[in-house]
């Protein structure tokens, strides 16, 4: 609001002039009231305060703060489609070729047993032993039962002897009788001699023959007894054997070098035959089990070269398909594939491990690096070069990725033919930041 001069006050001033009654007098400024020049500075004030309101507005919107960052310079990348052979991604575990669960089998109380899970044996390492008195007590009785075995036999053989040496006289007599009861019966023949003569000679040499029969009747039940002594000489040395078996099952021998994976018992406690003490396994003989379902075995050969991927050691191994076991799981109608690794020491059986066999069939793919690749948590994205008014800027775009292959990654969605993506300097843009890329 502004102070205003009336018309009737100039129009007198004017007149008084004209008449010359008032000498030469200049007419006087106006003068404004107090509250005329404080209604005068408000205004002024809120006018100033307005200009400026609307100076920092129209900077606000067209300065953004992301434009005061320097750009960087990055490396681009042009996505391209690629024409790359379909593969077949099959998975399975690790697991040893060389695996048991050691136990007894006999009963008694355990007096070793001091290993524990983790520590490692060589083969024919005595792992166990069990408190077998009982068993060390038959292997003696049956090792008396062998000698007294034995001792028949001897005395047999004695007895059997014996009788041969009664039967090389008896047929001795027998040779003579036969040669005097010839001489007799021809001197008889001539009345040479009395039959009484030739009677008795009759008589002898049947008495000689009968000795002679009687004799080798002793040695053939000699013989039989011999053979029946042999048999329980064998008879006891198989309780010895059975015995010393049993006994030597008190003490548990590492049937190949490896490591103990459960303990299962401890010394002290009393076991039966199969209990259970320790399962063990060679983790330096490790192969890779899949189960490869019945529609793709045929792309599936034995000898067939094939790199397995274990991603929990973020290794690849070169390895052959070894075995292909030639039943099917008739609940998942899957052949089960053996696959033999070679340990560089950081394999541990249960991993996860998986192949990609080549199929016929090709497919247009986009491809980019893995070190252009953001992970944020279970999201993935990559910084796409964006321009607007001659200024480029990283845009993040999450995308989603399929099979990785040497070193690249197969993008699903989220990115088409034409995109530039950043490869480098990645952790140190943010969204929408400047840059300067180079191809």
């Amino acid at each position: 609001m502004t102070h205003s001069i009336s018309d009737e006050s100039l129009n007198e001033s004017h007149d008084e002039t004209m008449d010359g009654s008032v000498g030469q007098k200049q007419p006087s400024a106006p003068r404004l009231s107090q509250k005329g020049w404080g209604l005068l500075l408000g205004g002024t004030l809120l006018l100033a305060g307005g200009v400026w309101s609307a100076l920092q507005f129209s900077h606000s919107n067209h300065l953004p703060e992301t434009t005061l960052a320097p750009a960087i310079t990055v490396e681009t990348l042009t996505i391209r489609a690629q024409s790359i052979t379909n593969t077949l991604q099959l998975s399975g575990t690790i697991r040893p070729v060389e695996q048991a669960t050691l136990s007894t089998r006999v009963m008694g109380r355990i007096t070793q047993l001091s290993l524990e899970a983790g520590d490692r044996f060589q083969k024919g390492e005595v792992l166990a032993r069990i408190d077998v008195m009982d068993m060390a007590a038959q292997t003696s009785q049956a090792q008396a039962g062998v000698a007294q075995a034995q001792a028949e036999v001897a005395r047999a053989q004695a007895t059997l002897n014996q009788l041969e040496s009664q039967r090389l006289e008896a047929q001795a007599a027998l040779r003579l009788a036969q040669i005097n009861q010839s001489r007799m019966a021809q001197l008889q023949a001539e009345g040479a001699v009395s039959q009484s003569r030739l009677d008795e000679a009759n008589t002898t040499l049947d008495e000689a023959r009968a000795r002679v029969a009687q004799s080798e009747a002793g040695i053939r039940q000699a013989q039989a007894a011999i053979a029946q002594s042999h048999a329980a000489v064998n008879r006891a040395e198989s309780s010895v054997t059975s015995a010393s078996a049993s006994e030597s099952y008190g003490t548990v021998i590492a049937p190949f070098g490896g490591v103990i994976v459960q303990k299962l018992a401890y010394e002290g406690e009393m076991t039966s035959p199969g209990t259970a003490l320790l399962r063990v396994e060679n983790p330096d003989r490790l192969q890779l089990e899949i189960s490869v379902p019945e529609e793709n075995l045929r792309f599936v050969q034995v000898s067939q070269p094939v790199q397995v991927r274990i991603d929990a050691v973020n290794q690849t191994l070169n390895a052959r398909i070894e075995q292909i076991v030639p039943t099917a799981d008739p609940n998942s109608r899957s052949f089960l594939v053996k696959i033999p690794l070679n340990n560089s020491g950081r394999l541990i059986s249960g991993m996860f491990g998986r192949i990609a066999l080549p199929l016929s069939e090709k497919q247009e793919t986009i491809l980019i690096p893995t070190n252009a690749l953001i992970q944020r948590g279970q999201l993935q994205g990559v910084y796409v070069v964006t321009t607007n008014d001659a200024q480029s800027a990283a845009v993040l775009r999450w995308v989603k990725t399929g099979q990785q292959r040497n070193g690249e990654v197969e993008i699903v969605s989220g990115l088409m033919e034409g995109d530039r993506i950043i490869t480098s300097h990645i952790n140190q843009l943010s969204d929408g930041q400047p840059v300067s890329p180079q191809s």
